[in-house]
């Protein structure tokens, strides 16, 4: 069977399953009363940049999206190691301005780029694994959801398709992980949490097999940025697009300040209420291999 008719989360599924990996966000190492959080992101040139992309937003980029894997857990991050595969005809400016961003956001979110590899290759492929640290007691995993839990989201959904489809690569590429979020929310006391990266519905379903659990969420109650509005399918922008980056997340307390959108319900389904009406939601967004 060919990978195209799996998909990115079945194969990663095998892969977890095979050599019983916890299915995270980042692995984890207990050092010393901590976790070390260990991910794993690449970037390749086709897949994940359009053309009016510019290097340095996929330098910032390729640094990001691990730290909102960290963000993800409550932690903060301490290291990355970069693999960069080259075209051997690509400009030295243009690594320059991939190097520019990526410097840019460590300085903003703070650890130290300790180390790499760098090799030819026919697209530019970035491969960023990053380090970051979490109290033992503070660590947020994907499994935890309990029924009755209510459901969250930090900031806005269906900025990332909205973006994709204004051609802002600006506000698409150079997101900003919800870090300082993360770590309060791990102060507070949350009972799972992943990051918004492949979209609002197909986080859900990955929520639902791992805790065994379902999900209500209200249409009315999405906090819809203002930029996907302007389009008539606004909701499947907020829902399929991907690409927000957020944090979701459940608990039983009431938190101000974050967007409360649904709640976790005993039947293993993902309903969305629009108008009035319970319809399931699709389990779908963007993947890797199928998309």
């Amino acid at each position: 069977m060919q990978l195209q008719k799996l998909g990115e989360r079945k194969i990663t599924k095998q892969i977890t399953k095979r050599f019983s990996i916890p299915y995270d966000d980042c692995a984890l190492f207990e050092i010393n009363g901590e976790y070390l959080l260990i991910t794993t992101d690449m970037v390749y040139k086709k897949t994940h940049f359009p053309k009016e992309a510019t290097f340095y937003q996929m330098g910032w980029y390729s640094i990001a999206i691990n730290i909102s894997d960290i963000a993800s857990k409550g932690g903060e991050p301490i290291a990355y190691i970069v693999a960069f595969g080259l075209p051997r005809k690509m400009e030295i400016k243009n690594l320059e301005e991939i190097l520019d961003g990526m410097e840019d956001c460590i300085d903003e979110y703070g650890g130290k780029l300790i180390g790499g590899d760098t090799k030819e290759a026919n697209e530019i492929t970035i491969v960023v694994t990053a380090l970051g640290k979490v109290e033992k007691e503070n660590f947020i995993p994907r499994k935890g959801a309990r029924i009755n839990d209510y459901i969250y989201v930090t900031g806005t959904l269906g900025k990332g398709g909205a973006s994709l489809l204004d051609k802002n690569m600006e506000k698409l590429l150079l997101i900003k992980p919800r870090l300082k979020e993360g770590r309060k929310l791990a102060r507070i006391g949350i009972n799972c949490c992943m990051d918004l990266s492949d979209g609002l519905a197909s986080s859900l379903y990955q929520l639902m097999d791992i805790n065994q659990v379902g999900f209500k969420i209200y249409a009315n109650k999405l906090p819809i940025d203002k930029d996907a509005k302007k389009y008539k399918n606004w909701l499947n922008l907020a829902l399929y697009y991907g690409g927000d980056y957020e944090l979701l997340f459940t608990t039983p307390k009431e938190i101000k300040g974050i967007k409360k959108i649904g709640k976790v319900i005993e039947r293993k389904e993902v309903i969305i209420v629009k108008n009035g009406k319970e319809i399931k939601m699709e389990n779908k967004g963007y993947e890797h291999f199928i998309s």
